[in-house]
């Protein structure tokens, strides 16, 4: 384990609330909360409040940071202006939490984007999304340093600051696994099998006319679709007949790697017709947590997986995809051998956040910085 320097106190900058489903920016506030530093996590601008408000989180040296905006209009302002004020609001902010923030790290780039307003300060600016493009320029040149998590995101960054290096998604490994209820327990086969597809049916790269399709060609198979969901949504209204599926509706994070451990295929489709949509579904996060169980994954193409083999079962275009799900279904024993969970489970360990976390700091010290 590297030694870190325990007084340090870090501003994390998310696009995403911290109340609602943990992804990586949450992730690594956890984790560095865990090794001992101060971590302060800043929510979306919130309207309705006059000031900045901070809380303490259920994690030990965590708070959850909220507030309205600096000023409204700010990316407009000259660059000048617009740096004292973000200036400004961070001294304020400190003066508030009682402590000086040794690193930001920013995990968006539609504000804070010239990270020159943290002046001595450490600049990480970390971009997991493809979609987030408003300021990448100014965000990847004013930075310390820059991570990516795919090579397309790699590829856009890389101009800009030669500081830039690519982290794989991370995962987070339960250390005890939340029990089902019987009622849920009771919603999967005994004696079949079981598929899952696991997060927001309603999002627009989420290929609902290929599940609908799937769903209806294997009516001896029992679907779960775990995930906020409407009504009204394409996904629904294919499939609101279909006698094998179970609608959870959003569940518990910490009930997902239970949920997955009844499960015998986990599924993965996304459209991925243009160049952009495989660009921009290259690296699911929710990938690394089908992996963590072990359990086969059948995917559309997902392109920073293309020269991992033995991860997922990917087909290179939606066409192929039941006929994919057939031959998996057909030779399920083989698919969920224990060598192949094995190898699926070691590639999630090899990756978890606190992995990823000690690879950034080697990153840093490369430089001579700390957080």
């Amino acid at each position: 384990m590297i030694e870190l320097d325990k007084m340090s106190a870090i501003l994390i900058i998310s696009p995403e609330p911290w109340k609602g489903h943990f992804v990586s920016k949450h992730h690594y506030a956890v984790n560095l909360a865990a090794r001992g530093y101060g971590v302060y996590f800043l929510n979306p601008p919130d309207a309705s409040l006059s000031g900045v408000r901070i809380e303490k989180t259920n994690h030990a040296n965590l708070w959850e940071v909220s507030g309205p905006m600096v000023a409204k209009g700010l990316r407009f302002y000259p660059a000048a202006v617009r740096r004292r004020l973000e200036a400004r609001w961070l001294r304020a902010l400190e003066k508030k939490a009682g402590r000086r923030f040794s690193a930001i790290w920013l995990f968006e780039n539609s504000r804070f984007f010239d990270m020159k307003f943290a002046k001595n300060r450490l600049k990480i600016y970390h971009q997991v999304d493809l979609n987030q493009d408003f300021h990448v320029v100014d965000a990847a040149s004013s930075a310390d340093i820059c991570l990516a998590n795919t090579d397309a995101i790699l590829r856009k960054i890389l101009p800009y600051s030669d500081r830039t290096y690519k982290i794989h998604h991370g995962v987070s490994m339960p250390s005890a696994l939340l029990p089902l209820s019987e009622e849920q327990k009771g919603r999967f086969f005994e004696n079949g099998i079981n598929a899952v597809y696991v997060g927001n049916l309603e999002i627009p790269y989420l290929d609902t006319k290929l599940l609908g399709e799937l769903v209806k060609a294997f009516p001896a198979i029992r679907f779960h679709f775990i995930g906020k969901y409407s009504e009204d949504g394409s996904l629904y209204k294919q499939c609101k007949d279909s006698e094998n599926i179970r609608w959870w509706g959003a569940v518990k994070s910490e009930m997902i790697p239970s949920i997955l451990l009844y499960c015998d295929i986990q599924l993965l489709t996304y459209k991925v017709e243009s160049d952009w949509e495989k660009e921009q579904m290259a690296s699911p996060h929710k990938l690394m947590e089908y992996l963590s169980s072990g359990k086969v994954v059948v995917a559309t193409y997902t392109d920073e997986y293309k020269d991992k083999p033995g991860l997922l079962e990917m087909v290179d275009r939606p066409g192929k995809y039941i006929e994919k799900f057939y031959d998996v279904v057909s030779n399920i024993d083989d698919y969920n051998s224990n060598t192949k969970q094995t190898v699926r489970r070691a590639f999630a360990q090899e990756n978890t956040y606190p992995k990823q976390l000690d690879r950034i700091i080697t990153i840093l010290n490369k430089h001579n910085l700390k957080f």
